[in-house]
């Protein structure tokens, strides 16, 4: 069936076509190269800040200080733990009346003052102002309750001292 052909030919024919799609791929490998080329350029130039430094150089530091801020965030937080803890032990509320405690005697001389902490522990002080003389009495508060009896006057401050809200507003009574 082939009887006749040159097959030296058709090896040199083969060769010459292989040798071509070797050549057209060779040429195309360096095509591709050139645009690999561009491309790893334009990527470097976009993977870079304003600085020069790479993006992702960049990414590491910023994950780096994200971490140290962490850290500092779970300082504050058990910091603030521990001043609210210190802080319910602390005096915060406060409630302050004024009065006459006599008739004739006026400008509100007389006072109610109540100082609670965070658990509404604390005392009442009252001042009782007369002509000839003053007195001081102080009252222990427990949980929002005092152990003794309470003027009218020393009820009000107490009230107002738990309804505390950091503002403090003077009573006076006529």
């Amino acid at each position: 069936m082939f009887y006749g052909l040159d097959w030296q030919l058709i090896y040199l024919a083969a060769a010459g076509a292989v040798g071509v799609l070797l050549l057209l791929l060779i040429i195309y490998i360096g095509i591709l190269t050139h645009r690999m080329g561009k491309l790893k350029e334009k990527y470097e130039f976009f993977m870079q800040d304003e600085t020069g430094k790479s993006v992702e150089a960049k990414l590491h530091e910023d994950v780096a200080r994200l971490h140290d801020l962490q850290d500092s965030l779970e300082l504050i937080h058990k910091t603030q733990k521990d001043i609210m803890a210190v802080q319910n032990h602390c005096f915060r509320k406060i409630g302050f009346v004024k009065y006459n405690a006599f008739d004739n005697i006026g400008n509100n001389l007389s006072f109610a003052f109540t100082v609670l902490d965070g658990k509404n522990d604390g005392f009442c002080l009252s001042s009782v102002y007369g002509r000839n003389e003053s007195r001081i009495f102080a009252k222990p508060i427990v949980d929002g309750k005092c152990l003794y009896g309470m003027s009218e006057e020393e009820k009000e401050s107490l009230d107002n001292a738990l309804q505390y809200t950091g503002t403090l507003d003077t009573v006076q009574k006529d």
